[in-house]
């Protein structure tokens, strides 16, 4: 087939260019593996690594852990998304928020979205976005959509919907934690970091020899998760199979309409959630080809079928029923390539290559009119990555170059006089391709034993739009054990999107066209974030965190249309508005004793529309979150997680023909899990998420309360080898 074929061809162009990889003349046992974002190398002795750090309060320990196998590296928790260099999270330069796939799972989590919906200034709310579908986008510091950059092992996720990427679509399968750094950091990340970046990790096996990893989980509304994943490390190399498959069934708010348009066609009700079934297939390996040589490619296919239904009525002719089938195929190719230079300085070569097909149709019960959408698109990227230690001084210095393509196209089956007619295919989005090229350096330099200072500058060339530079600033200080100081400052920014540039939704029948503008410049973004950690002793953490950020040439549709012809307005995208956040976070974990663990956290988020007259709060976004979250050790060896969360009511628009303000509610919620070994390296749990059974209202205008309400679920879980717990 001809899709088959460019796939072949494209993964071929993705790969070629990396170096010859195998020198026969070197050999040295294998390297200690590190998460495959960051480099094999030792950590740059400006950041020295504890022999034993405390446990990060964003992933805590388990109660009960396995011993260590013998060639299993030490308990270092070591991020690399803040600085792009492998750190203790205790000293880290730039604050780095982890969640493991153990507490992913604690939290009853299945996908990344899930699991991210408990961090505290975070929001994951799909019933936010209804108007795009209701997908999982996330929210830091007040941005949301495309102004939160999202990674997978270091790599800009492509496949969004409506500039959103749905993060309940990034299952938990082959995931091994997931990184979490907020504010600006386009400094090294380029476009759409401008309220943070999430980087989803997955790691080599843990154990030698042969290993698996198996989850099999029950849930209301008739839904499956099955994970599984077979492993094999020898001395030299390492592979892992991932496969994953979920499904859940439809949910719906409203009672089915009684005045169908076509009863012939049943009377189903609107869905507020599709059906949904997805899987998972994944290959991931990794090999020291010689001294100093590591390489890893990851490879993986998700495809991902739902089927919704919407209602819409009409005057005098009554309620007509569309269905909504949607597909989606996600495919990801990664190959990297790491040589140690010696000293903790070290070389990263890395090719990526990413697909991602979409075909949504809307087809009327008891007509042969039908829509249908077909989107793809592509990302193919090429990165290198220099690391020097030098001294109390390590530097970075990377390229990147990219490219990015987008197509859309609309197909109508038509119901005319003479029976039905096949519409010419319209070019919503025509075939669009994006370039870029960027250089970035950082620097590392630990001034004193107390002291690291980080300055760092990108400069990326698109060739839509030119030039844009995105300097940062961090500094840490780290005058006790037990006291860490850090603030950050930079630059952000988001390059305008293939469908911004080159869109064309035409819906002449409602009134109105949009248009894409070839002429959209950057938005841009100033950011400071400031944060203190204090451990004032074994066992508790107290945190304390501010940010504020300032945001120009926000792109927006112009409220003004362009031309009007025959009843019909033209609107385009345009750089109107201008916006501020600023907000703070306090949090505190206390291991009360060896069996309970208690955390407590608050969020403030202040937003401002500076376009608006007079300013308003940015739509959607909670000024006040509460949570709160217990784990204890029961008897008879039961583990108990509970979770309450608790959010203000949001400012969603404002209604200029009432002359109010409409807010979504607040909401509270509360889940609990309850787990208990059933052998060593195994586990059964039941849980319930959301017991307080807080739900979306559909009849309430901007009610954003969550979709699914209470959700039971119950499961196993086990992981091979067997060890003692």
């Amino acid at each position: 087939m001809p899709r088959r074929r460019r796939l072949t061809r494209a993964a071929l162009l993705a790969f070629c260019p990396l170096p010859a990889l195998v020198p026969a003349a070197f050999s040295r046992p294998a390297l200690a593996q590190l998460p495959s974002e960051q480099p094999s190398a030792a950590p740059p002795s400006s950041s020295p690594l504890p022999a034993s750090p405390p446990p990060s309060p964003a992933s805590p320990p388990s109660p009960s852990p396995p011993p260590p196998s013998p060639a299993a590296p030490p308990p270092i928790e070591v991020v690399v998304t803040g600085t792009r260099t492998p750190e203790s999270s205790q000293r880290a330069t730039v604050r780095t928020r982890v969640v493991t796939r153990d507490e992913a799972e604690r939290r009853g989590a299945t996908n990344v979205g899930e699991a991210l919906d408990g961090e505290l200034g975070v929001q994951v709310n799909p019933s936010a976005y209804g108007a795009l579908g209701n997908p999982s986008a996330i929210q830091i510091q007040g941005f949301d959509l495309d102004r939160v950059l999202v990674l997978e092992d270091g790599e800009r996720v492509i496949g969004d919907a409506g500039g959103a990427i749905d993060l309940s679509a990034l299952p938990l399968g082959d995931v091994s934690r997931i990184e979490l750094v907020t504010g600006p950091t386009s400094s090294l990340y380029g476009t759409s970091a401008i309220g943070g970046v999430v980087n989803v990790l997955s790691a080599p096996p843990e154990h030698p020899g042969f290993s698996g990893r198996a989850r099999l989980e029950g849930r209301s509304r008739a839904g499956l998760v099955l994970h599984g994943s077979g492993a094999y490390r020898g001395e030299r190399a390492w592979v892992s199979a991932d496969t994953s498959f979920q499904r859940e069934d439809s949910l719906s708010l409203v009672e089915p309409a009684e005045n169908l348009a076509h009863p012939e066609a049943g009377a189903d009700a609107p869905t507020a959630l599709p059906e949904r079934s997805q899987t998972l297939l994944g290959l991931r390996a990794g090999a020291a080809l010689g001294r100093g040589i590591d390489l890893r490619l990851r490879a993986r296919w998700i495809h991902d079928e739902q089927d919704g239904i919407e209602q819409k009525e009409r005057p005098v002719l009554g309620v007509y029923l569309y269905d909504l089938p949607e597909v989606t195929d996600r495919i990801t190719l990664h190959l990297a390539e790491t040589l140690d230079l010696g000293g903790g300085s070290s070389l990263r070569l890395a090719a990526g290559q990413q697909w991602a097909f979409r075909s949504s149709g809307r087809d009327q019960r008891g007509s042969p009119y039908e829509e249908l959408r077909e989107r793809s698109g592509s990302l193919q990227s090429y990165e290198a990555i220099a690391t020097v230690a030098d001294g109390k001084r390590t530097w970075v210095a990377g390229a990147r170059a990219e490219v990015e393509t987008l197509d859309q196209v609309l197909k109508i089956t038509a119901v005319t006089t003479s029976g039905t007619e096949e519409i010419p295919p319209n070019d919503e989005v025509p075939s669009t391709r994006l370039g870029s090229a960027a250089l970035y350096g950082q620097l590392g330099w630990k001034l004193t034993d107390e002291l690291t200072l980080m300055p760092g500058i990108r400069g990326e060339l698109r060739v839509r739009y030119g030039g844009v530079v995105a300097p940062r600033l961090a500094l840490a200080y780290r005058p006790s054990p037990s006291l860490t100081l850090r603030v950050s400052g930079g630059r952000g920014f988001r390059a305008p999107s293939a469908k911004e540039l080159g869109f064309s939704f035409d819906h002449s029948s409602l009134g109105y066209i949009l248009e894409g503008n070839p002429e959209l410049a950057p938005e841009t973004s100033w950011g400071v974030n400031g944060d203190v950690t204090w451990i004032p002793r074994e066992g508790i953490t107290a945190r304390a965190g501010a940010f504020s950020n300032w945001v120009d040439n926000l792109i927006d549709v112009d409220p003004s249309p362009v031309s009007s012809s025959d009843g019909v307005d033209t609107y385009t995208y345009t750089n109107i508005a201008e916006a501020r956040t600023a907000g703070l976070d306090l949090s505190a974990t206390l291991q009360a004793t060896s069996w309970l663990r208690i955390e407590a956290g608050y969020a403030y988020l202040w937003t401002r529309d500076d376009t608006a007259d007079p300013g308003q709060p940015l739509s959607g976004k909670p000024p006040h979150t509460a949570q709160a979250a217990l784990r204890a050790d029961l008897p008879l060896r039961l583990e108990l997680v509970t979770r309450l969360r608790t959010l203000s009511s949001a400012f969603v628009e404002r209604d200029p023909r009432a002359e109010e303000d409409v807010y979504a509610p607040g909401f509270t919620t509360l889940d609990a899990r309850l787990a208990r070994p059933l052998w060593p390296s195994s586990q059964a749990y039941i849980g319930v998420r959301n017991l307080l059974g807080a739900q979306k209202d559909p009849d309430r205008r901007g009610d954003h309360r969550p979709l699914e309400g209470r959700t039971f679920y119950v499961g196993v879980r086990a992981d091979l080898p067997w060890e003692d717990s």
